[in-house]
């Protein structure tokens, strides 16, 4: 096949403040022995020097283009680059990892070999950032059922059909750590997934990348949201290798989603006391969104110390927009709500009512009833969060 009837392949590069590696990286593009290919790097608005690299690659080959200006974050310029790209087939490759000699080739052979596939990934070399190989990325057969258990493939090893990209309607721009994992689980839903168990790629991890910085402030969340979402469920290999959210830790993890700014629903609301006391009827306003519904409104409480031994049980009665919807006793002094809530409705208004009224004997809420405890924690909860909270607190 001549080099005119080879597949156009487009090789997307997101970078911000990556000039110490981006150099490195492009010339493992422009230097491969496959004739047909463009470069396009998305850059963010470097302010480092990366620029004038980009600008030296721009005038000197015909095949490579940038663009720079402020962007979203690392999947908003993925997505900016698969629009603009032409090629039939897309590599993305981070501006601070590298091709290996022949991987673009060997990657297109196999795809057009193997028509039914929707991507292809190869092997990938773990590098530090002098270049010098360290590990080895646990690369492997993927497909629907594998990747729930692991992420068997490296993503600058990946090289994916334009229809397939097309099909997904790119990454997830939610995500901003495991947007490539996600996206493999999605594909495998339809297409085969193509190994060739040869290396493609080098994989760097420093001190500045966020493998390294983010792994478990966003990395680790992500990962088991988007198992959540796909799957329903978290594997137990997960969840022994993250010791830290077991349990009550899993609070903390729920915390965290809703640090991000696409979360969906928050309490806009709610009448309780300082320090976390519960009036007798405890009222809580939790919006919803229709893309991502809330699923359960979840509320970690105590009964302080003063009133850890209770003389008997106590009832806790939850009405969701006027309709009764749970009676809960409460036998200990730790405790857990989990009042279900309508995904058809986009406002949810949660009246909570105490059986056990008295009077506050904490000197901020003199003269006020109280309803025998304290509501620590009120996070409502999606489906996909529901299913997280489920797996570590059952861990």
């Amino acid at each position: 096949m001549s080099s005119g009837q080879l597949p156009l392949v487009s090789i997307v590069t997101p970078s911000f403040n990556q000039a110490k590696f981006i150099r490195e990286t492009i010339n493992s593009v422009l230097l491969q022995d496959y004739p047909n290919l463009e470069m396009i790097v998305i850059d963010g608005g470097s302010t480092d020097g990366t620029l004038a690299i980009l600008q030296e690659y721009a005038n000197a080959d015909s095949r490579f283009r940038y663009i720079s200006e402020p962007d979203n974050g690392q999947s908003h310029a993925l997505n900016k680059g698969f629009t603009m790209s032409q090629g039939t087939i897309i590599g993305w490759l981070n501006s601070d990892d590298t091709y290996l000699p022949g991987a673009i080739r060997k990657a297109v052979n196999a795809l057009l070999q193997h028509p039914a596939w929707g991507m292809v990934h190869g092997k990938c070399q773990v590098i530090n950032e002098h270049s010098q190989a360290v590990n080895t990325f646990p690369s492997s057969h993927a497909d629907s059922k594998q990747l729930y258990y692991t992420c068997c493939i490296c993503q600058p090893a990946a090289f994916i059909r334009r229809h397939v990209i097309a099909q997904m309607g790119g990454v997830d721009e939610k995500l901003h750590f495991c947007m490539d994992y996600e996206l493999w689980m999605r594909i495998a839903k339809f297409h085969q997934i193509g190994f060739v168990p040869e290396f493609f790629a080098n994989a760097r991890i420093h001190a500045t990348c966020k493998s390294t910085t983010q792994w478990h402030s966003v990395g680790i969340p992500e990962v088991f949201k988007s198992l959540a979402k796909h799957y329903s469920s978290i594997p137990s290999g997960w969840v022994s290798h993250v010791l830290q959210y077991r349990g009550m830790g899993v609070i903390d993890l729920l915390k965290i989603y809703k640090s991000f700014p696409s979360n969906s629903a928050q309490v806009t609301s709610m009448n309780r006391f300082a320090g976390s006391w519960a009036p007798p009827v405890l009222r809580i306003i939790v919006q919803s969104d229709p893309a991502n519904p809330a699923h359960i409104l979840l509320i970690k409480g105590q009964v302080p110390a003063a009133r850890a031994k209770l003389e008997k049980p106590f009832h806790l009665t939850a009405l969701v927009n006027g309709g009764r919807a749970k009676t809960f006793t409460v036998e200990k002094s730790q405790f857990a709500l989990e009042i279900p809530l309508d995904p058809r409705t986009n406002v949810h208004r949660v009246d909570i009512s105490s059986s056990l009224i008295t009077p506050s004997s904490v000197p901020s809420l003199q003269n006020r009833l109280v309803g025998g405890y304290q509501a620590e924690e009120v996070i409502p909860l999606s489906h996909d969060e529901f299913v997280v909270y489920q797996t570590f607190s059952r861990a």
